[in-house]
């Protein structure tokens, strides 16, 4: 369980806090107020008791009864299980690196607001990333504040002191355009200046929300409406899924009333709807999101994550163009799903038809990014390279990239493997080495590497083993003799996520910290995601759904940024107007001269692991779900947790 600060008044402690669902912790198992003393009063909400260790001695105390704790003392939330350890920071201030004074300034702020009381523990890391984002700068928030107690588990969640000298701090959205990168999202329980500029799902949706697309692999209702209660009061929303049999169920049955479920179609056995999206559609334009995480509290608060968002306006009256290439692709994309259309009515545009077509009233003519998707199919003739790897390939084929990214290597980082051969391991490194070089000759193939956690990575993460059940791999795929030479170190240590585990998925050609492009995606690596060519080469079969955002050096005109929530924002404001602007993608720890080229905009990506990446060593071993690993985790626990 990650750090809980403790503020005046009532705070409660539940399940969402805990790394794993157990729904014999309630959502409010625990109330704790802070007394005067420094000690916590705390009163048992749910129904199943917990036990107070004090002193050494254990006390079990039941539902609706109180108990007193003090510095030191540990609480377990069901007998035996889940220990939290109670610390009065006010004790160790000096000490600890766990709250700094930035922290206690916003600690303070939310103790005086009586109003989000019973939401203040589980929201209080995304508010002090909100924070940090509006006040771009740490020293307004040192001032003198009042004391905050907190309760922390048995982790050490602050990482080593080597790790902090290493660190490397998150692109700041004052210097930087939010469309032109993407962002990480915000881990629990880790250092605060691991999570500046981070994202959080009420980050994402917020404002007046006429209609919203939810697209996503897994979905679980309950703890959506309570991460994203501004959800509930959204008139329209569909809810893109690719959840079956029980969970389905629940899904139907935990459902507001007015949400639309869909299962797009999976033609070809094996497949998923795995894309991760949202369209928000609000009355001044479309907010499209692109992202890598399912709609579960364990992927939006335990994980390595990437989001991308951009707003686009309402297209003008007379505006009947359809020569973005972002649109097409977008549309073309939903198209593809075959939701059942539905009619709503707009207060800005009347009673119009929830379709694909639909989403060509916007203006994308400023999109950023180009969309990468794929979708289920035997493809042939054009649609070959509409979709998949192929898609990727047509797209870099027409880019000129500096003359530094010929033979240059890629990295592919994901969180589950295909069963893969080397034949389509050379097809696949054809289609993201494809591009030129601006003296006109070929990039040339890349030598790909894999960043894959190993089992130490695991095992000593946030979640400990319970962290592998999310990368879903078995021995069969991963201990291939031909992949020995691709492994390489999941190293996070410049963004604070060694131990968070990676759910993001991204593509990359790099020399240095310098890159060529960058692919924030949904897709694995696997034939089923990326398509497999057939028929000598004149068929691509695709089994899923999936979607990313390709950032390439783009030459833009500097025009102040849409926002459909933001009416002050611009965009490239220190840009001169009407001058064409070239950028130039990099990494976090690149420490180049941004001055040297005036007409170069640097755009740093939050690229969450080390670059170039470190191969494996003789130890090192890569996960695989399947496997046993009697060596305990962070919490004692082996590999598989039963039988």
């Amino acid at each position: 369980m990650p750090s809980i600060p403790i503020f005046k008044g009532s705070n409660v402690v539940g399940r969402s806090n805990l790394v794993a669902v157990d729904k014999r912790v309630s959502r409010k198992h625990l109330s704790l107020r802070a007394l005067p003393d420094g000690s916590l009063e705390v009163v048992v909400e749910g129904p199943n008791p917990i036990v107070v260790r004090s002193e050494g001695q254990r006390r079990k105390v039941c539902a609706q009864q109180r108990a007193k704790i003090m510095h030191d003392d540990v609480l377990e939330l069901i007998p035996g299980e889940y220990f939290m350890k109670y610390v009065n920071m006010s004790d160790e201030r000096k000490s600890s690196t766990s709250v700094e004074s930035h922290d206690l300034k916003k600690g303070k702020r939310h103790s005086e607001e009586d109003s989000v009381v019973a939401k203040r523990n589980r929201q209080v890391m995304e508010d002090e990333a909100l924070a940090r984002t509006s006040q771009g700068n740490d020293e307004s928030f040192a001032e003198e504040s009042t004391s905050v107690t907190e309760v922390v588990s048995s982790l050490d969640s602050a990482g080593s002191s080597e790790r902090n000298k290493e660190r490397t701090h998150s692109v700041g959205p004052l210097k930087d355009v939010l469309p032109l990168t993407f962002r990480l999202m915000r881990v629990q329980g880790l250092p605060s200046w691991t999570n500046t500029s981070t994202v959080t799902i009420p980050d994402v949706i917020q404002g007046e929300v006429l209609l919203a697309v939810l697209s996503n692999y897994m979905v679980d209702m309950d703890w959506l409406l309570t991460a994203c209660p501004s959800l509930r009061k959204v008139p329209h929303v569909l809810v893109l899924h690719g959840e079956d049999g029980a969970s389905l169920e629940r899904l139907k049955k935990t459902k507001p009333a007015n949400w639309i479920l869909h299962k797009p179609p999976l033609p070809i056995s094996f497949g998923t709807h795995h894309s991760k999206a949202m369209l928000l559609v609000y009355p001044q334009g479309i907010r499209v999101v692109v992202h890598t995480a399912n709609l579960i509290h364990v992927d939006w608060n335990n994980k390595s994550q990437g989001l991308w968002t951009q707003d686009f306006p309402w297209k003008k009256a007379n505006d009947t163009s359809t020569n973005i290439g972002f649109e097409n692709d977008l549309v073309d994309y939903l198209r593809a799903l075959k939701w059942p259309e539905f009619r709503v009515n707009l207060p800005v545009a009347g009673d119009v038809n929830i379709n694909a077509a639909f989403f060509r009233k916007f203006d994308y003519s400023s999109s950023t990014v180009r969309l990468i998707g794929s979708v289920p199919g035997y493809h042939v003739g054009p649609n070959m390279k509409k979709w998949g790897h192929m898609k990727l390939r047509s797209v870099l084929e027409e880019c000129v990239f500096e003359k530094q990214f010929c033979k240059s290597p890629l990295i592919y980082q994901f969180s589950s493997l295909g069963s893969l051969d080397e034949k389509w391991m050379s097809e696949f490194a054809c289609s993201l080495s494809a591009g030129k070089a601006d003296d006109g000759s070929q990039l040339g193939i890349g030598k790909p590497l894999i960043v894959w956690p190993t089992v130490e990575d695991v095992r000593c993460s946030i979640e400990g083993y319970a962290a592998g059940s999310c990368i879903p791999s078995p021995q069969k795929n991963v201990e291939k003799d031909f992949l020995r030479k691709y492994w390489s170190r999941w190293k996070a240590d410049h963004v604070g996520r060694c131990r968070a585990m990676p759910h993001i998925k991204t593509f990359t050609r790099y020399n240095g910290q310098n890159i060529a492009w960058f692919l924030l995606t949904s897709s694995n690596l696997s034939k089923a995601a990326w398509g497999a060519l057939q028929k000598n080469n004149t068929q691509l079969m695709i089994r899923s759904y999936e979607l990313g955002v390709l950032f390439l050096p783009k030459t833009l005109q500097s025009v102040p940024q849409f926002s459909c929530t933001d009416k002050s924002r611009s965009n490239l404001d220190k840009l001169a107007l009407g001058k064409n602007i070239k950028t130039k993608l990099v990494t976090l720890c690149w420490k180049g001269d941004e001055e040297k080229d005036p007409s170069a905009e640097v755009v740093r990506l939050p690229v969450p692991y080390q670059v170039p990446p470190q191969l494996y060593g003789p130890e090192d071993v890569p996960w695989s779900w399947d496997r046993r690993y009697t060596k305990k985790d962070v919490y004692g626990s082996v590999w598989p947790r039963h039988g």
